[in-house]
């Protein structure tokens, strides 16, 4: 079955890989390292911001660049200094997306082997050793001069922070089979914004209060997703496990259990990005700002759903569902470890969509390729919106998400990427 998907990928694409940005290769390392090392989607998105950040910024400093730097645009951000020997900017780029990438992760020998792989190949194309040994030891002087920011941002602190208590009340969030782990990441929303002020945000709680009454809204949206699974199971599934984005789903059979890994709901978009680079033959300079615009838009995503998942600690579908409804009912896909609201998939998918749709040529359709290492056919998008839909709805086919926490989590996930777009440029004035 591989095989075929494999050939239907060919057929509806020209693999361009050989003339895309190098860019594109160190994304896709980080992300396998990502799945390897089992982060969570917020902790992810920390890892891909910052390693597009240093890439975009070393891009920055090139004679004649079109880019403008986030320095005075971003909380924060140092400006880096500019090198004192002749460099190859892109090699340099990349150097330093990767020595980022490295302090970010925990298999660093994965990061290492991306470092030798970047280095012999620009000696293959530049047949230079000197300047791409120059190249990189730019990319460590970057490296030294971003990781204090980094390091400031509110992660080390958050390690440091109480785990999630559960709470007695009845609409509270509790831990869910098959592994019932405790709330994932409950301080994330005291990571340092980018383009946000913290005085700027508004948590989003839903305005349907908990009831368990047949008559009250709350149970009439639970009994959405109980009768969700009457209704096309087979297409509604595949839609589903399509969009899982489950960093470590457990599949038990019998007394045997193991975990399948998987790209996170920001790793999925990158890949997509990464398709539209190949796809549009965009130049390296294209690619790498576009890569950090994607990922800021994931990383202030995350950050914010994150914060109204805690505030407002609601109750999974699961939970309530098997309380209320009936006891033996299970949802398609497994339930992540953390409240509902809002959907984590539907405000990333919405702010990385229109994100994309602002700095791709439009009209732009596609076939999304990415899932076929999982044997998942390619899936065609008539655009990104199109897309962050068919991502949204997915969780409510799952049975993980109601109603309510996809509609609201889409009209958050825009307004983020509206409100980042107009706090940042990428491009110099003509």
């Amino acid at each position: 079955m591989k095989s075929i998907f494999l050939l239907l990928f060919l057929v509806l694409f020209k693999d361009n890989s050989a003339q895309s940005p190098r860019i594109t290769k160190c994304n896709i390392d980080a992300i396998n390292i990502i799945m390897e090392d089992i982060f969570s989607p917020p902790v992810a998105s920390r890892i891909h911001v910052y390693g597009n950040i240093a890439a975009y910024e070393v891009l920055c400093k090139a004679p004649k660049s079109p880019l403008k730097s986030l320095y005075g645009q971003i909380a924060h951000i140092p400006s880096i200094s500019e090198p004192k020997e002749a460099i190859h900017y892109e090699a340099a780029a990349n150097f330093a997306f990767i020595k980022i990438t490295k302090k970010l992760v925990f298999s660093e020998h994965l990061a290492d082997s991306m470092l030798v792989n970047e280095r012999h190949y620009w000696i293959d194309i530049l047949k230079n050793d000197t300047l791409i040994k120059a190249s990189e030891r730019y990319a460590e002087q970057v490296k030294n001069e971003l990781m204090p920011w980094i390091q400031k941002d509110g992660y080390i602190y958050t390690r440091t922070l109480e785990r999630y208590k559960l709470s007695d009340s009845l609409g509270a969030w509790q831990p869910t089979p098959p592994e019932y782990h405790n709330g994932l990441e409950p301080n994330w929303m005291y990571i340092r914004k980018l383009t946000y002020d913290s005085l700027e945000f508004e948590p989003y709680t839903p305005n349907y209060p908990y009831s368990e009454k047949k008559t009250s809204p709350f149970y009439k949206e639970a009994l959405k997703v109980y009768k969700c699974f009457a209704k096309d199971s087979q297409k509604r599934a595949e839609t589903a496990w399509y969009w899982d984005c489950n960093p470590a789903t457990t599949i038990s059979s019998g007394h045997l259990s193991y975990v399948v890994k998987k790209p996170t709901p920001g790793g999925h978009w990158l890949k997509i990005t990464t398709q539209t680079v190949h796809n549009q033959k965009m130049n390296y300079i294209d690619a790498t700002e576009l890569y950090a615009v994607v990922s800021i838009s994931m990383f202030e995503g995350f950050i914010q759903c994150w914060a109204s998942k805690y505030l407002s600690n609601s109750i999974r579908p699961e939970t309530y569902i098997q309380r209320v409804i009936d006891k033996n009912w299970n949802p398609l896909i497994e339930t992540p470890p953390f409240p509902e609201y809002t959907s984590g998939h539907s405000v990333v998918s919405a702010a990385i969509s229109y994100t994309l749709t602002q700095y791709v040529k439009q009209p732009y359709s596609f076939y999304d390729s990415s899932q076929m290492f999982l044997d998942m056919k390619p899936r065609f998008f008539k655009s990104f919106l199109d897309a962050s839909q068919e991502a949204s709805m997915s969780r409510f086919y799952g049975g993980i998400h109601f109603m309510p926490a996809l509609d609201v989590g889409r009209k958050m996930g825009f307004q983020i990427s509206k409100r980042i777009l107009n706090r940042i440029k990428t491009r110099r004035k003509n």
